[in-house]
């Protein structure tokens, strides 16, 4: 039987498969590379962005007694990070991506992370392992883009 990863666990890998990727668009020298790990970026923090607000935040509004501000506070940086992730990308014109752009991005991943901390420690107090489980395969399945976003409500409940 394969490992099924708790909402937690998948959260806390993908949070560190983005550092590694903004590493890889660091050393990277070929524009072509740095494109191609800018729009690897965005992608990644865009799905979780999507798939927090779409299935974790409902499940904290639902449980957690301050579980609008813990989404709120995600959510906001989520957002934060992805505006950054596509400064990575350049100008738009093909020019250089704007100074610091990797520096920013560095400290809203950091940001999302303490928030996104907050609001899972919440969730694992007040849900199962097997209601973590199933909403970290939900939310898997998003990140990997094998569920379309905004997917109905089976898809909130846990």
């Amino acid at each position: 039987m394969a490992h099924r990863p708790d909402v937690t666990e998948l959260l806390t890998d993908q949070h560190a498969e983005t550092e590694r990727l903004l590493a890889a668009y660091e050393a990277a020298r070929e524009p072509e590379r740095r494109a191609a790990l800018a729009d690897a970026v965005v992608t990644a923090l865009q799905r979780r962005a999507r798939a927090e607000e779409d299935l974790i935040a409902p499940v904290a509004r639902r449980v957690l007694p301050e579980g609008e501000r813990l989404a709120g506070a995600v959510a906001g940086r989520q957002a934060a990070a992805v505006r950054a992730a596509r400064r990575l990308r350049g100008t738009g014109d093909g020019g250089p991506p704007a100074d610091g752009a990797a520096a920013l991005l560095h400290a809203r991943l950091t940001e999302s992370a303490g928030a996104q901390d907050a609001l899972l420690a919440g969730l694992g107090k007040r849900l199962g392992g097997r209601e973590r489980r199933r909403l970290g395969e939900q939310v898997a399945r998003r990140l990997a883009g094998a569920e379309p976003v905004g997917g109905g409500a089976e898809d909130r409940r846990v």
